[in-house]
C-alpha cells in the first residue's frame, strides 16, 4: 500500500496549480496532499530564483550554486524514493484521512467533504422521506394560503392557471436538468451551488451560490412577514400593542431572532420539527379547500362576510385588475407572476440529501418530479374552488380569506398557516447559513473565511438572521417576493445552462443515469427563466444580472485555483480544437501580416531543474508583445524509464521561472540519453500541435566559445544542432552576453539610449521585427531603434549615401517600424576590408560582395534575383539569400566580371574552400565589422545582427571563433537568422 509523500499529489488538475499543471497528472504521489504544497515543496528544495543563483549583472555565482547544490545532498533517484513515493508509475494511490492535508481540494474538493463515516444501510432513507416530503414542505409556503386567492381574483381563473403552470413548467425542466446533474455524481451540501461550482466554475458558482444564499434568507423573511400577518389578521391583533403600522416590523423582528436563536442551539431540533409541521400544513390545506367545497354545494359557510351572498359561482373566469393599496399599484399578469413564483420553489431540498440516500440515482429525480406534480395539483385546486365558489368582491377584499372559509374551524388553518410559516422559516435559516459555509469552506472568497465551519455554522447562523431581519424592516411580503423570484430565477437558469454545456459538449465523464432530459429541455428551462427575469421586473432583473457578476468579478480577482472538473474546461477545450483545425486549413495563418513569433526557448538545466541561462527566458518575456506561442524545453540527461518523475518536478521549477518573468506558456522538460541533437531534432519535429507551431527557436551562445579552450566535438555538436533548426525551417535567435537583460527586468525602469541594429543580409525582415516588438515592451520603450545598413559606390542606380537612406526609410515606413537609419560605406576609411580579402584565391573585394544584398534590402524579391543564380550553382530549392539548405551547397563567391545584374554565383573549387585560407577572409571581415560595431554601438543596450552563414567547407570551431571575434567587446548581442519566410509587409 503506498505512503503518504512530501509534496502530496500530482493527480489535481491544471487549475488547481499555479498554472496549468497537466503534465503531473502521472506522478505517483499521495493524493490527499493540496496541489499548491506539492509546488511549495518544489519551490523551497529545488527553485532558485536568479537573483540568488546569478552574480552582479547575471554573471554566474558558482559559489552560491556550490552551497545550493552542498544543501540538495541526495540523488535524484533517492529523491524520487524519499521525496515521490515510489518511482513506479500506475501504483494505486492511497487517500489517507490520518495525513496532513487529508481534507483535500481533490476531485469534489473542499475541507467540508473530509472523510467522515456515511450512515448505515438501514439508516438511509428511500425517495418519500428523504425527498419527496422535504420537497413537498419547502414548496408549499405562505402564497398558497395569503395570496393564491388573491391573485385568483385579480386575474382570473385562466390566467391563474396559466401563472400555476407557468412557474410550474421553469421548475419542472429545472428538475429534469437538475436529476441529470444528480445522477451524474453525487450531490454534496449546498444544492445548486455546489451543481453550478463543478459545472461551471467557482467563479460562476461562487456568484451564483451567494445570489442563492442570499434568495434563501430573504425567503425566510417572507416567511417570516407572513406568519405575522397571519397572526395578526387571524386573531384580529393588529395594531393592539398600539405601534401603528411598526407593530408588524416589531413581531417579525422578535420572531426572525427567535427562529434564528433555535437555530443556533441545534438543527436537531428543527428536523425533529419537520415532518409534526408539514403534518398541520397538510392537515390545513384539506381543511380549507373541504370547506370551500362544502360553501359550494351551500353546506357549511363557516365565517365567510355575508355568508350564502360570498358565494356567487363562476364570478371569477375573468380578469379584474384593481389598484391594491396595500401594495400602492394595479397588479398585472407579469407581476402576479413575480409574487406566486416563490411558492413553486424548494425543489433543491432533495437534491442536498444525496448522501443519506438509499439510491440518490433514483430518489431524486422521481421524488423531486413528484414533488412538483402534487404541489402544482394542489395549486390548480385551490384556484379553480375558490375561483368557481366565491365572488371575486369576496377574494379581493380578504387576503385571508382561506381561513374563512375554512372547515371545520379558522384557527385550525390560522394555525396552520403559522406552522406552515414558522416551519419554512426554520429550514431557510437552517439551510441558508449552511450553504454560506459551505461556500466558505471552498476557500473561493475569503472575506467569507470567518463563517467556514466543519461543525454547526454559528457565525453564519447570526449573520444570516441580521440579513433576513433587514426585508423584514419592509412590513409587507409582497415588497420583497419579487426579489426572490429573481434570484431564484437566476439560479435556476444556471442549472439549466450547466446541463446544457455538458449535453452539447458530451464530455466522457458525463454519465447521467436520469434519461429523460435533451439539450433541447436544458436550453429551453434557461431560456424560459431568463425571459421571466426580463419580463416580470426588468430593473430588478438588471440589477440581479449586474450583482452577480461583480461577485464573479471579485472572485476571479482572488486569482484561487480549483480542481472541480467543470465544464468551462470543457468548452475552453473544444473551441481550441475546432480553431486550431480551422487555422490549420486556412493558409491566409502564415501570411507575413499574421506572423507572429512562436517561441522556442532551449534552456540548459543544473540539478535542481534551474535554468542555467535564465536571460533566455527573459528574452522570451520582453518578446511577449509579439503575441505568439511560447514554450520552453528543458534539456536534461537521463533516462526516461527511471527518471521521468524529475522530468515533471523540473517542468514545475521552469514554470516557476515563468511566473517570476510574467510569462504564460507550456514548459516541458526532455529527458535524452547521449544524443542532444537527435533529442532537439525530434523535439522540433514533433513540438506544438498543428498551426500552433513554434517557428522561432530561441537559444543562448554557448559560454565556453569565449575562451577558445573548446574542443572541435563541442563546436561540432552545437553548430550542428543550429544547422538541425535551420534544416526544420525554423528562425534562430541566439543570445550572447545576455546577463544584463537579468539587470533590465530587475531593474523596472524604462531603459534608454538605443537598440541597434547591423543589417547585412535581408532574412525576410526578422531582423528588424524583433527589435520592433522589444520597444513595445515596457522595458524597452524609451529606447531609439537604429538600423545601420551597410552600402558601397555600386549601390543601385550609382545613388548616393542620401537617396540610399532615403530609400531604406521608405521601406521602413511602409512596414510601419519607427527607425532611424545610419548609412555605413564599406570603402571608406573606418572599415577599410579590401586589405582582408586574399586576390589570390579569386574573391574580390568586400564591397562587391555585398553589393546584391545591398540591392534588395530595400524590400525586392530576393529569392526571384538571387535564388534562380543560387539554384544553378547548387541545384537546391533557396529562399531568402540562401538560408535554407545553403549547407548542403558549395561555397558561393561573385566573380570579378561583369555588371552586378550579369554577374553569377559559382561555386568555389574544393581547394578555394580549404579552412586556412576560407577562415582568413572571415576572421578579417569580423575583426572590420567588429571595430566599426564598437565604434557606433557602444553605448547601445542592444546590438541586433545577422548570424552567419555556416558552410560545409568552413568548420564548425571557425564558425564560432567568427562570431566570438564578431561580438568580442559587446554588450548584448542577439544574432538572428530568419526561417527564409517573408514576416514583414507593406500591405495593411
Amino acid at each position: 500500500m503506498a505512503t503518504p509523500t512530501k509534496y502530496g499529489s500530482p493527480g489535481m488538475h491544471p487549475e488547481d496549480c499555479e498554472a496549468s499543471v497537466a503534465s503531473c497528472a502521472s506522478l505517483d504521489i499521495d493524493d490527499s496532499v493540496p496541489r499548491d504544497r506539492v509546488l511549495q515543496r518544489i519551490k523551497e528544495e529545488h527553485y532558485h530564483p536568479p537573483a540568488s543563483t546569478f552574480g552582479p549583472v547575471g554573471s554566474r555565482n558558482d559559489s552560491t550554486q556550490s552551497t545550493s547544490m552542498n544543501n540538495t545532498t541526495m540523488t535524484m533517484s533517492k529523491q524520487q524514493t524519499l521525496l515521490w513515493g515510489s518511482d513506479q508509475i500506475g501504483r494505486s494511490r492511497q487517500y489517507s484521512t490520518n495525513s496532513v492535508g487529508s481534507t483535500s481540494d481533490f476531485g469534489e474538493g473542499s475541507p467540508r467533504m473530509a472523510a467522515t463515516e456515511e450512515p448505515a444501510a438501514s439508516e438511509k432513507l428511500g425517495t418519500f422521506k428523504g425527498v419527496f416530503l422535504p420537497c413537498l414542505q419547502n414548496i408549499l409556503g405562505v402564497i398558497l394560503f395569503l395570496r393564491l386567492p388573491w391573485i385568483t381574483a385579480q386575474a382570473g381563473v385562466f390566467q391563474a392557471t396559466g401563472i400555476v403552470l407557468l412557474c410550474a413548467l421553469s421548475t419542472f425542466v429545472t428538475a429534469l436538468s437538475l436529476s441529470a446533474l444528480a445522477t451524474n455524481g453525487q450531490v454534496q451540501a449546498g444544492g445548486p451551488y455546489y451543481v453550478v461550482s463543478r459545472n461551471l466554475g467557482h467563479e460562476v458558482g461562487g456568484a451564483i451560490g451567494i445570489i442563492f444564499y442570499l434568495g434563501t434568507t430573504i425567503a425566510s423573511s417572507m416567511y417570516i412577514l407572513g406568519g405575522v400577518e397571519a397572526l395578526e389578521d387571524g386573531f384580529s391583533l393588529e395594531d393592539s400593542m398600539g405601534m401603528g403600522g411598526g407593530q408588524t416590523v416589531f413581531l417579525s423582528l422578535i420572531l426572525c431572532f427567535v427562529l434564528a436563536g433555535i437555530v443556533a442551539v441545534g438543527v436537531k431540533y428543527v428536523n425533529m420539527s419537520a415532518q409534526a409541521f408539514l403534518a398541520i400544513v397538510l392537515v390545513s390545506i384539506f381543511c380549507l379547500c373541504f370547506g370551500c367545497f362544502l360553501a359550494g354545494v351551500s353546506a357549511f359557510y363557516g365565517d365567510l362576510p355575508g355568508g350564502s351572498d360570498s358565494v356567487i359561482i363562476g364570478d371569477n373566469m375573468g380578469t379584474n385588475w384593481t389598484y391594491d393599496s396595500s401594495i400602492s399599484l394595479t397588479p398585472d399578469f407579469l407581476w402576479c407572476i413575480g409574487l406566486f413564483y416563490p411558492s413553486v420553489t424548494g425543489i433543491m431540498a432533495g437534491s442536498n440529501r444525496s448522501g443519506v440516500l438509499l439510491d440518490a440515482k433514483k430518489s431524486i429525480p422521481v421524488g423531486t418530479l413528484s414533488a412538483i406534480a402534487v404541489t402544482t395539483v394542489i395549486y390548480l385546486v385551490v384556484v379553480w374552488l375558490y375561483g368557481c365558489v366565491l365572488s371575486n368582491k369576496t377574494l379581493m377584499d380578504n387576503k385571508l380569506i382561506v381561513t374563512l372559509a375554512a372547515w371545520p374551524h379558522k384557527v385550525v388553518v390560522n394555525m396552520g398557516i403559522i406552522m406552515s410559516c414558522v416551519g419554512a422559516g426554520l429550514q431557510c435559516l437552517t439551510g441558508a447559513p449552511r450553504l454560506l459555509s459551505a461556500i466558505a469552506l471552498d476557500g473561493t472568497m475569503p472575506i467569507l473565511a470567518p463563517f467556514a465551519s466543519n461543525g454547526e455554522p454559528t457565525k453564519a447562523v447570526w449573520l444570516t438572521c441580521f440579513i433576513a431581519a433587514l426585508p423584514c424592516l419592509a412590513g409587507n411580503l409582497d415588497a420583497i417576493t419579487p426579489i426572490i423570484t429573481m434570484f431564484f430565477l437566476l439560479m435556476y437558469a444556471t442549472v439549466n445552462f450547466s446541463c446544457f454545456l455538458l449535453t452539447v459538449l458530451r464530455a466522457p465523464g458525463w454519465r447521467p443515469t436520469w434519461r429523460y432530459f435533451s439539450w433541447h429541455t436544458a436550453i429551453f428551462g434557461f431560456l424560459l427563466c431568463l425571459t421571466l427575469m426580463l419580463l416580470i421586473d426588468f430593473k430588478m432583473a438588471l440589477i440581479s444580472f449586474v450583482f452577480a457578476v461583480l461577485l464573479l468579478v471579485y472572485i476571479r480577482k482572488q486569482q484561487v485555483k480549483k480542481d472541480w472538473g467543470d465544464s468551462i474546461a470543457g468548452i475552453r477545450f473544444q473551441v481550441a480544437r475546432d480553431n486550431l483545425i480551422a487555422l490549420t486549413d486556412r493558409s491566409t495563418f502564415y501570411h507575413p501580416k499574421n506572423w507572429r513569433p512562436q517561441l522556442l526557448v532551449l534552456l540548459n538545466l543544473d540539478e535542481n531543474g534551474n535554468p542555467v541561462r535564465p536571460e533566455l527566458i527573459t528574452l522570451a518575456a520582453m518578446l511577449k508583445k509579439g503575441r505568439g506561442l511560447l514554450m520552453t524545453l528543458g534539456l536534461v540527461k537521463g533516462d526516461v524509464t527511471h527518471e521521468f518523475t524529475k522530468s515533471e518536478i523540473f517542468t514545475e521549477v521552469m514554470r516557476m521561472h515563468m511566473k517570476e518573468n510574467g510569462l504564460e506558456g507550456f514548459p516541458r522538460v526532455l529527458l535524452y540519453h547521449n544524443d542532444l541533437n537527435e533529442a532537439v531534432s525530434a523535439a522540433l519535429q514533433s513540438m506544438g500541435c498543428g498551426a500552433l507551431r513554434p517557428n522561432t527557436v530561441v537559444m543562448g551562445w554557448p559560454q565556453w566559445a569565449s575562451d577558445q579552450s573548446y574542443t572541435d566535438q563541442q563546436a561540432g555538436t552545437y553548430i550542428n544542432l543550429v544547422k538541425a533548426i535551420v534544416g526544420c525551417q525554423k528562425a534562430v535567435i541566439l543570445l550572447k552576453n545576455g546577463s544584463k537583460l537579468l539587470t533590465y527586468m530587475s531593474a523596472r525602469a524604462v531603459l534608454t539610449n538605443t537598440i541597434d541594429v547591423w543589417w547585412i543580409v535581408h532574412d525576410g525582415g526578422l531582423l528588424i521585427l524583433l527589435p520592433h516588438l522589444l520597444r513595445l515592451h515596457k522595458a524597452w520603450r524609451g529606447c531609439r531603434l537604429r538600423i545601420f545598413s551597410v552600402i558601397n559606390e555600386y549601390t543601385e542606380n550609382n545613388e548616393s549615401t542620401e537617396e540610399f537612406t532615403v530609400r531604406i526609410s521608405r521601406f521602413l515606413d511602409e512596414v510601419r517600424i519607427k527607425a532611424e537609419v545610419i548609412p555605413i560605406n564599406l570603402t571608406s576609411e573606418e572599415l577599410d576590408v579590401n586589405d582582408i580579402v586574399d586576390a589570390d584565391h579569386g574573391i574580390v573585394p568586400l564591397s562587391k560582395i555585398y553589393h546584391g544584398i545591398l540591392q534588395n534590402r530595400g524590400g525586392a524579391d530576393i529569392t526571384q534575383q538571387v535564388d534562380e543564380s543560387r539554384q544553378k550553382a547548387s541545384g537546391l530549392p533557396l529562399t531568402a539569400m540562401g538560408l535554407r539548405g545553403l549547407e548542403q551547397a558549395p561555397p558561393i563567391v561573385m566573380s570579378e566580371k561583369g555588371t552586378p545584374e550579369e554577374q553569377e554565383l559559382k561555386p568555389m573549387s574544393p581547394t578555394q574552400g580549404e579552412e586556412d585560407d576560407g577562415f582568413a577572409f572571415m576572421r578579417g571581415v569580423a575583426k572590420a565589422f567588429n571595430k566599426d560595431i564598437k565604434k557606433h554601438s557602444s553605448q547601445a543596450r542592444l546590438i541586433v545582427t545577422n548570424f552567419p552563414l555556416m558552410m560545409n567547407s568552413i568548420s564548425p570551431k571557425h564558425v564560432m571563433e567568427f562570431v566570438e571575434t564578431l561580438t568580442k567587446d559587446l554588450g548584448p548581442t542577439l544574432l538572428v537568422r530568419g526561417s527564409g519566410k517573408e514576416v514583414v509587409t507593406t500591405f495593411g
